[in-house]
């Protein structure tokens, strides 16, 4: 029983009444009956729907199978009372966005304090007026419909997201379907790669295709930036390398060539987009690989004695200058060499030193795979920028290619 019970009939119609057209549901729970009686009467002419329970255990029984928005609680009650109640409901994820309200005579701020820490959203002292108590369910029913509307929105988010991700997982899958298959890509030429984009779609992209009866196209680029812009830019550059048009414009195939248009097509946006990229150019009957680098950190060719050479680096990336001339250079491969491209993200990781595994680390890892099939070299690599970085999901886009010439 409460120490205190204020009974009054008198009924004020508020101020401000709730602006929804449909009804919400509130629950009194109080052990006595005629405190009930008062209650429902104080809300009748407001469009509110009214359940009653006697005790805490029977109001948890009614919130299995009512919708309720408020509950206006007495304190003291037998079995579960008020803040024990507020407790049961609060830990419950099916209830705790309910505006729970306690009522009491006590006014000790010990008191108030307690209903507070246990999870009530509001306390109402018993001697409050009819406008006072109306007011002040309003309000609360004001922020139950807030929270019914940030859990609406947030559903609408999830559902869009999972849209979304859909449609990144079928976009990514097209991406991959661009690429070159592993394996042996024409005679005496095998390739392998390994691709982990930091998210659904990367700005890194990489592609090796045939042009023409006696060469073989090379290229690894990196936009800047990530997700969706970045990759259909990277996927446009993939598909003019793969397509026979870059074999009718450039018929010397002139790596150098090719860079410097690329760079006079696409200077820096006014959004500071631009990419860096390393093109090469591998004939088969010579075996000379041509290539030329726009601030792209290079390729590196593993020799059959395990030594190893850069090719390709410090040069501007495309955009930057659109009056930059880019020039080729060769070198001869030979039986047993390996050649592996690359984007920054594999060696541009830091331990917990703040130490950048860097690409001279990067280097000396392939020449120590050089003997080891292609495959297993390749994902020991990533596994050792992995280990070094301390971290199973690289924070930026890595690509990793490699091209073994044999006999």
């Amino acid at each position: 029983m409460s120490a205190i019970k204020h009974i009054t009939t008198e009924v004020v119609v508020p101020v401000e009444s709730p602006t929804t057209d449909f009804a919400y549901t509130i629950l009194l729970v109080d052990d006595e009956k005629i405190s009930r009686m008062v209650a429902k009467r104080r809300f009748g002419k407001l469009n509110y729907r009214i359940l009653e329970a006697s005790n805490g255990k029977e109001a948890l029984a009614i919130l299995e199978r009512e919708t309720v928005d408020l509950i206006l609680s007495d304190w003291i009650m037998p079995g579960l009372d008020g803040p024990g109640l507020c407790e049961a409901i609060k830990g419950d994820e099916r209830y705790r966005t309910i505006h729970f309200i306690l009522m009491t005579g006590f006014d000790q701020p010990e008191k108030i304090g307690e209903g507070l820490r246990r999870g009530a959203d509001d306390f109402l002292a018993k001697s409050a007026s009819d406008q006072e108590i109306i007011s002040r369910v309003s309000a609360g029913l004001r922020a139950r419909q807030l929270m019914l509307d940030l859990a609406e929105s947030n559903r609408l988010l999830l559902k869009k997201q999972a849209e979304l991700d859909s449609e990144l997982r079928l976009a990514s899958d097209f991406v991959r379907g661009l690429l070159p298959r592993p394996g042996e890509f024409v005679s005496g030429v095998r390739l392998g790669w390994k691709f982990l984009p930091s998210s659904h779609l990367g700005g890194d992209l990489f592609q090796v295709a045939k042009w023409g009866d006696d060469h073989i196209g090379l290229m690894v680029l990196d936009m800047s930036g990530h997700g969706i812009g970045a990759a259909l830019r990277a996927v446009s550059l993939a598909i003019f390398f793969n397509g026979e048009h870059i074999q009718k414009a450039f018929p010397t195939y002139d790596p150098g060539e090719i860079v410097t248009l690329l760079n006079q097509k696409n200077p820096m946006t006014d959004e500071g987009d631009y990419f860096t990229i390393w093109v090469g150019v591998w004939q088969c009957s010579t075996h000379l690989l041509r290539y030329a680098s726009a601030g792209h950190p290079g390729s590196i060719l593993v020799k059959s004695d395990m030594a190893s050479v850069v090719l390709g680096g410090h040069s501007w990336p495309i955009g930057f200058s659109t009056q930059a001339v880019y020039r080729t250079e060769s070198v001869t491969v030979h039986a047993g060499d390996r050649v592996y491209l690359f984007s920054d993200g594999i060696y541009e990781v830091m331990n917990t030193h703040g130490e950048i595994w860097g690409r001279k680390r990067l280097q000396e890892a392939l020449e120590g795979v050089a003997d080891r099939q292609m495959m297993w070299g390749l994902a020991s690599i990533i596994e050792k920028s992995r280990a070094w970085n301390n971290q199973s999901v690289f924070e930026d886009d890595v690509a990793l290619l490699g091209l073994e010439f044999q006999e």
